[in-house]
């Protein structure tokens, strides 16, 4: 139900997707798709968790072997190498989604998945720039805050979306530049 809701909201938009058609879709009566997620943004919410853990076999980027090979890498531009490469295919899959809803902003279930989305990506970058404070990582002047909200714009979503599905960048062009230009804008010269 939560891949037929994806696909359709990416296809046709959060608006138009109804719930009729997500039962539809994912071949399931629609009292059942209501008993199961209640709402329409109830779905659209795991959705997006499914797109942010994958869809087959979920698991949180934090249990991953890449972000435990992240972690105990000890130099900072390969670990934001190492974040890059493994953060653009969730980025991918997330960014059509959320492409999918900004007609319907006004909408309040909308703006709290929103809101409970980017207050974890908050936290989960927040302590990703701490792993690189403490490989040694950041430029002069810089601060825990500010480097997040770095991140946060950068290896964000609707970038990606913009670069890969807007300008037709390759997931390896767009790994290469995100690398280039945090490791600019968050690192030490080197």
């Amino acid at each position: 139900m939560v891949g037929a809701a994806y696909r359709l909201f990416c296809e046709k938009g959060y608006l138009a997707t109804t719930m009729e058609a997500i039962a539809r879709e994912a071949d399931v009566a629609v009292p059942t798709l209501y008993f199961t997620f209640r709402t329409k943004g109830a779905i659209l919410g795991e959705a997006l968790g499914a797109a942010v853990m994958g869809f087959d076999e979920p698991v949180g980027p934090e249990d991953t072997a890449w972000y435990v090979e992240f972690q105990a890498e000890p130099d900072a531009p390969r670990a934001l190498r190492i974040l890059v490469e493994n953060t653009t295919p969730i980025l991918g899959r997330v960014g059509p989604l959320l492409a999918a809803t900004y007609a319907a902003a006004s909408d309040p279930e909308v703006t709290s998945v929103y809101e409970l989305s980017e207050k974890r990506r908050v936290e989960g970058y927040r302590t990703i720039v701490q792993m690189l404070v403490r490989k040694g990582g950041l430029r002069p002047g810089i601060r825990v805050a500010r480097a997040t909200d770095i991140l946060l714009v950068l290896l964000s979503p609707q970038l990606f979306d913009a670069l890969a599905n807007g300008r037709g960048w390759s997931m390896a062009e767009c790994d290469r530049w995100i690398v280039e230009v945090l490791s600019q804008q968050l690192l030490l010269p080197g």
